[in-house]
């Protein structure tokens, strides 16, 4: 099912996201599974739980339903960030609107007063209101052309960047007060969520760009708009005589041959009467010697067709062509952001997959009937093996434990606790470098194309520096987007290396792999803490 996405729902989206990660941080991935499980039997996948819709529905009902529980928390209309940037950008467009209509109305108007003394000057008309805005219009594709040159896209923008750099204090700024009323984890909220927007390079990448130039294009079309009114409402009310003067011996045959040039696109269509012709053209050509007294009225009036044609042809038709086209590009980019990132990955997981425990189980019916207890473990296993919703995943083990990783005990918590199958187990070596050969099979062809990747690791040791140059050298050899995880254990038992997490351990690795500021890098506990 597709959903109509706007940019409010991703902001909104983000805003959750980032607060689901606070959560997790202090209080354990076991909060949002359980929580997000109920929201799904109980909103969204039905009282059956068996649904399994497609994803981007499935994220975008959850959506609705955390805006409803915050809405509800929030004892009416919650401030999030979606909402804010719906309510200002509208107030932007109509802010936007005014006033270029009145900077155009109002330029126009002066410009075009007239004493009766002097004509109004054609060619200094023509060369404010249609040649600069021509020249505006044509530093696009240029800017365009230069970005291809240097294998740059829109991301490179000057435009792009200043919404990037801009975002929070549009956000915050602006609304202020009801920002100052937030208590602290809401505010990081907000903080990480528009920080996540601008770093998603692949995922949102030119989302951000579209609305910043549909405002400029919006400013254009409203600009031309009063230039126009105001011309006309000049024309309409006042005695008007246009005249054309220059200190270059400009031939009154060469000033037609161009003014037919720039009225080809509509003089097909509206015929001559729409510019001046060489008569027209002579009789106001305005010599200072001479003054303009002797030039024929119906020459001086003939111009005002043709420089409101010329208006717009040249800067109403393409800033109205401008904003069609990027309405569309915009509709295209939120059709192409892709729901497979490392966040939505894991949320999917947790709707979907049933909570259990099978060792609580399995010693509660072992008492009583052990072939029972085998058909548990028989059954929970199938539940298990229908958890993979993500795909595959390969998983990189420190070269001393290597020997003791049960592969198949591994392979259950990737699918129990990331809804991965787990596809190969390769070992990390000394120093925690990447092998050739695994570099060799992460990559297909010229760039990546892999499997999200697990890292496993032990808790109780510190997180030393050659560790995080491992990941930084990691995510070098991956796409920005490859999901990596670097799932924690404990101190090993005498039969199981896969034990639960010390929260003082938890937290100092936390704050390490913080620094490396990668958005799709996830640190959890690979065991639950019961």
């Amino acid at each position: 099912m597709k959903q109509n996405w706007r940019i409010p729902d991703f902001l909104d989206l983000e805003y959750f996201f980032a607060g689901d990660k606070l959560l997790a941080e202090e209080q354990g991935e076991t909060l949002l599974r359980d929580r997000d499980r109920t929201l799904y039997l109980d909103a969204i996948g039905g009282e059956d739980g068996e649904v399994s819709p497609d994803r981007e529905w499935l994220i975008y009902r959850w959506l609705q339903e955390r805006r409803s529980s915050e809405n509800q928390e929030q004892g009416g209309q919650a401030l999030l960030p979606g909402r804010m940037w719906y309510e200002l950008y509208g107030l932007f467009w109509s802010v936007c609107s005014f006033l270029a209509f009145a900077a155009g109305g109002v330029i126009c108007y002066s410009y075009l007063s007239y004493s009766g003394e002097q004509p109004v000057n054609v060619s200094l008309f023509f060369f404010v209101f249609v040649g600069c805005q021509v020249l505006a219009l044509l530093l696009l594709p240029a800017a365009w052309l230069l970005r291809r040159v240097r294998g740059q896209d829109l991301r490179a923008s000057l435009l792009l960047s200043l919404v990037n750099n801009g975002l929070n204090r549009f956000l915050f700024r602006i609304r202020k007060t009801g920002f100052d009323t937030m208590g602290s984890m809401r505010k990081q909220q907000f903080t990480a969520s528009l920080a996540a927007v601008r770093t998603r390079g692949k995922g949102y990448g030119t989302l951000f760009f579209w609305p910043l130039f549909l405002l400029f294009q919006l400013f254009g079309i409203a600009f031309n708009f009063g230039a126009l009114a105001a011309l006309l409402l000049k024309v309409a009310s006042a005695d008007l005589a246009f005249g054309w003067q220059s200190t270059i011996q400009l031939s009154s045959e060469f000033v037609a041959q161009l003014v037919g040039w720039i009225a080809l696109p509509w003089s097909w269509l509206l015929g001559p009467s729409s510019f001046p012709g060489l008569a027209q053209i002579e009789g106001s050509r305005m010599i200072l010697k001479d003054g303009f007294y002797h030039l024929a009225s119906a020459d001086l009036v003939s111009w005002w067709p043709f420089l409101c044609l010329a208006i717009s042809c040249y800067c109403l038709l393409p800033r109205v062509i401008l904003f069609v086209c990027g309405s569309m590009a915009r509709t295209r980019v939120l059709a192409r952001v892709s729901f497979v990132r490392a966040e939505h990955n894991q949320l999917v997981h947790r709707l979907l997959t049933p909570r259990f425990n099978t060792t609580i189980e399995r010693d509660v019916i072992e008492k009583d009937d052990p072939e029972d207890a085998s058909a548990v473990a028989t059954e929970q296993a199938i539940s298990i093996e229908k958890t993979a919703v993500n795909g595959e995943l390969i998983a990189l083990v420190p070269e001393e434990i290597f020997a003791d990783c049960s592969r198949a005990e591994l392979a259950m918590y990737c699918k129990q606790q990331f809804g991965y199958t787990l596809t190969d187990l390769l070992p990390i070596h000394e120093q925690n470098s990447i092998e050739t050969s695994v570099v060799e099979l992460l990559k297909g062809g010229d760039t990546l194309v892999c499997s999200p990747l697990l890292v496993l690791q032990e808790a109780w040791q510190p997180p030393i520096k050659e560790i995080l140059c491992f990941l930084e050298e990691l995510r070098e050899n991956c796409e920005a987007e490859t999901h990596i995880i670097v799932a924690l254990i404990g101190k090993p038992k005498t039969d199981t290396l896969f034990t639960p997490v010390s929260a003082n351990d938890l937290r100092m690795w936390q704050q390490k792999i913080a620094m490396l500021k990668d958005p799709s890098l996830q640190l959890t506990a690979l065991v639950d803490a019961r």
